[in-house]
C-alpha cells in the first residue's frame, strides 16, 4: 500500500462538486465517479488505482456514494441563461449594426454602436456562463454573467418603454416581456447562488451599472426624441408670378410663374409629393354687388368673398409636379422650378390663380421605402384612358381618376421599426370629373397625401399618430387678374 498515492476525496460542497487530493495536492474537483476516474487518470495516476469502488484505494472524507450533482437541471439552467443572453445580444447587434451606419439622426448612429457594445459584452456573458455553471475555473465568470443580465435588464427596458410611449403592437412586444420575465429568474438565481461574493466592491458596480442605464435612456430620448422635434425645417416655399409677354397674334397671354422650394435649413427631406395647379376664372363685375345668399355661399366654401365680382365655373389652364415623389431635398438643395401658363385672351377669362402643394417628411424621423418614387399605379388605361379603378370613397366619388405612389414609411432608427407597427405613405393625385365650381368637363384637380395603417390607405392614421414622422404638407396660392397680366405685357 504505501507505493500507492494516497487520494483524498473531499465531502461535497454546495454545488455538489468534491475536491480530490493526491499526495495532499489538489488536483482539481468532480462532479461523478466517472469525473473521478477522467481526472485521476489525467493525473498520471496509475490505472490500478482507477478502480476507485475497490476498498482502500481511496480515501473518502464522506459517504463514497454521494454525488448530489444532477448534470441535466444544472445544464438546464445555464443553457437557459446563456439562451438569454444570445436572443439579447442578437436583437441588439442587429439594431445596432443597423443604426450604426443607417440611422437617419447622427444621435441613432451613437445609440447604434452603443447598441454593439451591448451585445458584445452579453455575447462574453453567454461565454462565461459556460464556466460558471461548470467548475468556475475563471474567477470572474459569475461576475461577467451577473453584468451581462444587468446590461439585458436596461436595453430591455429602453425597447420596453418606447414600445408603450409609441402605442403600438408589433410581435416583438411578446419578446420584451419574456425578456423582463427572465432577466427576474436570471437575477432570482444568481442571487441564490450568490454571485456578488465574488466581487470587489458590489455597491459601487451595481451604481455604475444603475448610471449607464440612466445615460443610456438620456441619450436614447434625446437622440430619438428632442433632437428630431428641436430641430427646425427651413424650406422656403412659395409661388410667384412672373413677367407675361403676349404672343405675336396677340391672342394667348404667356405667364411665366416660379415656385420656390428649397431647403435652407440643416434637416433633410424626403418629398412625399408636390403639385402646382393653375384654374382660370370667367368674371363678372357689378355695380350693386352679390345678394346676401351668394356672399354667404362663397364665404363658407371658398373662406372669402368679394362683392362687386362673380366668378363663374372654373377652368383648369395647366398642372404638374415641381419636385419628383420620392426626391431627397438635402440642406443647400433647390428644387425650384419654372413654368409658363398660357391664357387665352378671347375665353372670357377674368382672373387666374396658381395653386401649390407640398408634402413632405424630415429624413431625421422617417424615411419613404425605395421603392416609392417607381410604385405609381393610374387608374385609367394609358391607351385609351378608360376609367379602370375606383379611389376609396372618403378621397374621392366613384369615376374620378387618380394616380398614387405609396410605399412603406420607415422610423428614423431600426430600434423604432422594430417597437412600431408598419406603417405606409401614399400621395393622391386625384382628377375629379366636375364639381360646384368647374366647368362642365373640366376639372380642378388635387393632392392628398397621408400616412396609412394599411397599403391599400384605407386606414388613416391620426395627426397625433403621424405627428412623429414629421409629415408637412403645405400649400400656397396666389392669383393675378387677366388685366393685370395685360398691362404688365403692354409695357
Amino acid at each position: 500500500m504505501s507505493n500507492h498515492p494516497l487520494i483524498v476525496v473531499e465531502a461535497p460542497d454546495a454545488r455538489g462538486l468534491r475536491a480530490v487530493r493526491v499526495r495532499g495536492e489538489t488536483i482539481g474537483r468532480v462532479w461523478s465517479a466517472r469525473g473521478l476516474r477522467r481526472l485521476l487518470r489525467r493525473a498520471g495516476v496509475p490505472p490500478d488505482d482507477l478502480d476507485v469502488d475497490a476498498p482502500g484505494r481511496l480515501y473518502w472524507e464522506a459517504d463514497e456514494s454521494s454525488w448530489p450533482d444532477c448534470p441535466w437541471r444544472r445544464w438546464a439552467a445555464g443553457a437557459l441563461m446563456a439562451l438569454g443572453l444570445l436572443v439579447s445580444a442578437a436583437i441588439l447587434f442587429r439594431v445596432g449594426a443597423t443604426d450604426a451606419f443607417n440611422a437617419l439622426a447622427y444621435g441613432g448612429r451613437v445609440v447604434g454602436v452603443a447598441f454593439i457594445a451591448a451585445a458584445l459584452a452579453e455575447a462574453v456573458a453567454a461565454l462565461a456562463v459556460c464556466d460558471y455553471w461548470g467548475k468556475r475555473a475563471i474567477r470572474y465568470s459569475g461576475p461577467v454573467v451577473l453584468a451581462g443580465v444587468g446590461t439585458v435588464l436596461v436595453t430591455d427596458l429602453m425597447f420596453l418603454i418606447t414600445q408603450i410611449q409609441g402605442r403600438d403592437y408589433t410581435p416583438f412586444l411578446w419578446l420584451w416581456i419574456g425578456l423582463v420575465l427572465w432577466v427576474a429568474w436570471a437575477l432570482w438565481t444568481l442571487t441564490r447562488q450568490k454571485v456578488w461574493q465574488g466581487i470587489q466592491h458590489p455597491r459601487g458596480i451595481a451604481l455604475s451599472v444603475v448610471v449607464s442605464g440612466v445615460i443610456g435612456l438620456v441619450g436614447l430620448t434625446y437622440s430619438q426624441m428632442y433632437l428630431p422635434y428641436s430641430t427646425p425645417v427651413k424650406i422656403p416655399f412659395s409661388i410667384s408670378f412672373g413677367e407675361s409677354t403676349l404672343s405675336a397674334d396677340g391672342t394667348v397671354l404667356h405667364v411665366p410663374a416660379h415656385v420656390e422650394f428649397r431647403n435652407t435649413g440643416s434637416v433633410r427631406v424626403y418629398v412625399v409629393g408636390t403639385m402646382w395647379t393653375v384654374i382660370g376664372w370667367p368674371t363678372q363685375y357689378s355695380e350693386k354687388g352679390i345678394g346676401e345668399s351668394d356672399w354667404k355661399w362663397e364665404t363658407l366654401h371658398y373662406d372669402r368673398t368679394f362683392r362687386h365680382v362673380k366668378y363663374g365655373f372654373s377652368r383648369m389652364l395647366g398642372t404638374g409636379n415641381f419636385a419628383g415623389p420620392g426626391d431627397r431635398l438635402d440642406p443647400g438643395m433647390n428644387l425650384s422650378n419654372d413654368f409658363v401658363i398660357d391664357v387665352p385672351l378671347r375665353s372670357g377669362l377674368g382672373r387666374i390663380e396658381i395653386d401649390a402643394t407640398a408634402s413632405f417628411v424630415r429624413a431625421d424621423r422617417g424615411k419613404l421605402g425605395n421603392s416609392y418614387a417607381s410604385s405609381r399605379e393610374v387608374s385609367w388605361d394609358p391607351e385609351t384612358g378608360r376609367h379602370l379603378q375606383d379611389a376609396p370613397d372618403w378621397l374621392t366619388p366613384k369615376g374620378d381618376d387618380f394616380y398614387r405612389f405609396h410605399s412603406k414609411i420607415y422610423h428614423s432608427s431600426e430600434m423604432l421599426n422594430l417597437t412600431h407597427s408598419t406603417d405606409y405613405a401614399t400621395g393622391w393625385w386625384v382628377f375629379p370629373k366636375g364639381g360646384i365650381d368647374v366647368a362642365k368637363g373640366d376639372t380642378n384637380p388635387y393632392l392628398y397625401v397621408s400616412i396609412f395603417r394599411d397599403p391599400e390607405g384605407k386606414e388613416r392614421l391620426s395627426d397625433s399618430e403621424q405627428e412623429p414622422y414629421g409629415m408637412t404638407t403645405e400649400t400656397q396660392s396666389t392669383e393675378r387678374t387677366v388685366d393685370q397680366l395685360l398691362r404688365a405685357a403692354k409695357k
